[in-house]
């Protein structure tokens, strides 16, 4: 059984897969959890800004929660496959002269993350001579990243230093093409991957805004490459978090007590000057200390990227101040948490009665 609900006039069906839509013509068309959840969302945003109904605005509310809890669900059952990825060399043909070049791959740190999905498409692609040969793939020099002051990571994910990077290119468009192909290269050997560009760039943050249809982003992409974009160390903890599995609604509320609007992450990814919501305190420590906190309570982050744990801690700590909040969240640990009294937290006022329950035992 699917869970209805209505969007601007519309009911949706949230499944295991996503959202289908019935349009006029009483055909169907699909929409995944997260767009219809970034869609709800905004609404959500919309309504609160026109100041709507006390009912209305809980009935969004309802809309986004049950969103939220279908696509943790679907993860919780997903588990997505890894990346077989060796660090080892891979040929590379130049565009311009033909030339092939062996090097390994590597990558810039907060860089948009590479989706698993699409790589195994494009291995598919690939292994079955489909593969279009005009792709291109931009790569530039690690070594002139690292002197730069990028941090470059191998496919693993570990730091390269800078007399290690001689040996790599980084991928800064065709991650997933690129991907593929070590992948394949790594079980066949031998593989070559056609169409590469050399860049020479020195805003790598800038050039992906450039080169890329942005408009395509998920939000997720957007606090990525914010990191790239500005020196503030709030959009490379936000990142950070993303690569956790938090989702970055979560994390702005979680180092900032507000929700970071697309229109300032436009703002960030094009280099201008931003405002963040008004009120809004930046605190890295604080947010670093209540992920500690829960994780200490064995609250694992599938629940803990939810927003009324969050929202919940940032209430009771309006009410009853830092010191307090803080004190009650260290002593949840006391409480024994598990799957079935995590999934009991739907609301944020649960956690707050948690919360209240471990100063009073």
């Amino acid at each position: 059984m699917g869970t209805n609900t209505k969007t601007a006039g519309k009911t949706a069906t949230v499944n295991g897969n996503g959202v289908t839509n019935a349009n006029s013509k009483g055909a169907a068309r699909t929409i995944s959890l997260k767009q219809q959840l970034a869609k709800a969302e905004k609404d959500l945003n919309n309504m609160m800004n026109r100041k709507q109904d006390k009912t209305v605005l809980h009935a969004q509310e309802q809309i986004v929660k049950k969103l939220e809890q279908a696509i943790a669900e679907k993860d919780s059952k997903e588990e997505a496959p890894a990346l077989t990825l060796k660090d080892e060399p891979i040929t590379f043909q130049l565009s311009n002269t033909g030339e092939k070049v062996s090097k390994k791959i590597a990558f810039v740190e907060n860089n948009r993350t590479v989706n698993t999905k699409k790589v195994d498409k494009f291995i598919a692609i690939i292994d079955n001579g489909k593969y279009e040969e005009a792709y291109p793939i931009i790569v530039v020099e690690a070594k002139e990243l690292t002197k730069a002051g990028y941090t470059v990571t191998d496919v693993n994910g570990r730091a390269l230093t800078e007399e290690e990077a001689e040996g790599y290119f980084v991928i800064l468009d065709g991650q997933h093409k690129s991907t593929a192909f070590a992948k394949l290269n790594s079980v066949r050997g031998n593989m070559v991957i056609p169409n590469v560009f050399i860049k020479d760039i020195t805003n790598v943050g800038e050039y992906l805004v450039n080169i890329n249809t942005v408009g395509n982003w998920s939000k997720e992409d957007r606090v990525s490459v914010a990191a790239l974009t500005s020196d503030e160390e709030l959009f490379k903890s936000m990142a950070n978090l993303i690569k956790e599995g938090f989702n970055p609604t979560t994390a702005g509320l979680i180092y900032t007590r507000k929700s970071i609007s697309e229109k300032v992450l436009a703002k960030v990814l094009k280099g201008e000057e931003y405002k963040l919501p008004k009120d809004t305190i930046v605190d890295i420590k604080r947010g670093d200390n209540f992920i500690t906190l829960c994780k200490a309570a064995n609250i694992s982050m599938p629940y803990l990227t939810k927003r009324y744990f969050i929202k919940g801690f940032n209430s009771y700590a309006k009410v009853h101040g830092e010191e307090q909040a803080f004190k009650a969240l260290d002593n949840l640990k006391s409480l024994d948490l598990n799957e079935e009294k995590l999934k009991q937290i739907k609301e944020d006022d649960d956690f707050q009665v948690m919360l209240n329950s471990t100063l009073n035992s």
